[in-house]
């Protein structure tokens, strides 16, 4: 008899901007749509600016990257008028904003998703996390959840 061994679990933790780090998530989002269709300019652009600002979390399962969440740090006036269709994305401020905009959430197994979000959740604590999700062309904005300490992370 054959024993399954189980899954190892998902360990949360911060990525910082070292090369390794940075190719590692650029290797992940090429695995996952929409992002393996964007230019490499602008989702190096932006996973910089996540990993220099701590604006992620990366889920690692035996030392491998498995998950990662992305964030800008924004006004909360510019997220809403982000939300409503007023304007594009928002410039991030990531030393003066009173919210987040939630740009990139993976997970190779969706059972992670759940840990992954508490882990975003945890880090935004008491920030309103504005969302989106696309699928193909199409952009759905969601309201946002206020970000808040996780028991547990």
């Amino acid at each position: 008899m054959t024993r399954s061994n189980p899954v190892s679990p998902l360990q949360l933790q911060v990525g910082v901007p070292h090369d390794i780090v940075i190719s590692a998530v650029l290797r992940k989002l090429a695995e996952h749509e929409p992002f393996r269709t964007y230019s490499l300019a602008i989702m190096v652009n932006a996973i910089m600016g996540q990993l220099q600002n701590a604006a992620n979390i990366m889920g690692l399962r035996d030392g491998k990257l498995a998950a990662y969440a992305g964030w800008l740090r924004v006004h909360k006036v510019d997220a809403e008028a982000w939300l409503s269709g007023q304007r594009d994305m928002p410039a991030p401020d990531w030393h003066n904003a009173d919210a987040a905009i939630s740009t990139i959430i993976i997970a190779d197994d969706p059972a992670d998703l759940r840990t992954l979000i508490r882990g975003v959740s945890n880090a935004c604590a008491n920030l309103p996390v504005y969302r989106m999700r696309v699928f193909g062309e199409t952009e759905q904005k969601r309201k946002p959840i206020t970000g808040r300490v996780q028991a547990g992370l």
